[in-house]
């Protein structure tokens, strides 16, 4: 059985797709917890009326550390992976959503690999229409202690006293010294996929992560960022973005050109960086093809949807 598992704190405003997150993950999970971090722009209001349409869903409530660093989200999401009660786990964020083809595939992960203790995913890094990167993140496990939210929460890792008790292990072992050694030097020149222990699968479909869905909340979020993180980089975007507010079309492929520049370093041929309108999740189609629209808003459909899972 499967324990999913997402943090959320002010997500309404600057526009995460959160109902669609938590949509997406309920067919594969058996329980879905959901932590507030005392929101006041109406989050945890539609937080506490999602539970009431699904007996999965469990919510709690986590004060956020005031520090401005990014360790402060894997900080909360840790508090909240403790109360995973089932024997895997799956890491969501509140802008990510799992494809429809996918979510069986991820359901039948054990049964295709029981002796495995980590599965890695494909991710397509989207502003709205436009991919800006794509890689692998760590998000499905075995609920075991020693596997937690590293860095800013992006995977899931080894905690620091499991990796110090392995290298106390091997240190008496010279055979399984020799095998992490031998293991280090595969994995870094040739990511084989060989090792029991952890896996990258690619799925049917990748996981969308959608870093903005709109002019205006794409805006909103940057200037939060640069708040919490104490990040002045983000001004930079919202400087040279906002004049396109009402231009999405121009909008979306300057902030893409934008992220793929200072962000990751990759820059697509232009025909690579768009994805077509219908192989986007179902539950996102339509804010991909309203140009009408302003904002994120909760959908009752989606609601009625919850309810059904």
């Amino acid at each position: 059985m499967i324990s999913g598992f997402m943090i959320v704190k002010d997500v309404l405003k600057p526009g995460y797709p959160f109902v669609e997150a938590i949509a997406a993950a309920l067919p594969i999970c058996d329980e879905f917890l959901l932590s507030d971090g005392y929101s006041v722009d109406g989050t945890f209001e539609i937080v506490e009326r999602i539970a009431r349409l699904n007996k999965k869903i469990k919510i709690f409530r986590h004060k956020w550390p005031t520090a401005k660093k990014l360790t402060v989200l894997a900080e909360v999401t840790n508090e909240l992976r403790k109360e995973c009660k089932y024997d895997y786990m799956l890491s969501v964020q509140a802008n990510e959503i799992i494809h429809e083809e996918s979510a069986e595939f991820i359901k039948a992960l054990p049964e295709m690999f029981p002796q495995t203790l980590t599965f890695s995913f494909p991710y397509f890094q989207m502003l709205a229409n436009y991919k800006f990167a794509e890689e692998f993140r760590l998000r499905f496990s075995k609920n075991l202690p020693g596997i937690i939210a590293i860095g800013d929460a992006w995977s899931l890792g080894a905690s620091k006293d499991f990796i110090r008790s392995e290298q106390v292990k091997s240190l008496r072992n010279p055979r399984k010294l020799l095998r992490y050694i031998g293991t280090g030097i595969d994995l870094t020149y040739a990511n084989s996929g060989k090792s029991i222990f952890s896996k990258p699968v690619y799925l049917p479909k990748p996981v969308f992560r959608y870093w903005s869905l709109f002019p205006r909340n794409f805006l909103e979020k940057c200037v939060r960022h640069a708040e919490m993180f104490d990040y002045p980089g983000f001004h930079t975007f919202i400087d040279a973005l906002k004049e396109h507010v009402d231009e999405p079309s121009a909008f979306w492929k300057l902030a893409s050109e934008l992220f793929r520049e200072t962000d990751v370093g990759v820059k697509y041929p232009e025909a690579l960086g768009v994805v077509n309108e219908a192989d986007h999740p179902a539950l996102i189609r339509d804010f991909i093809t309203d140009s009408r629209l302003k904002s994120y808003y909760v959908r009752e459909e989606v609601l009625d949807l919850i309810r059904s899972l």
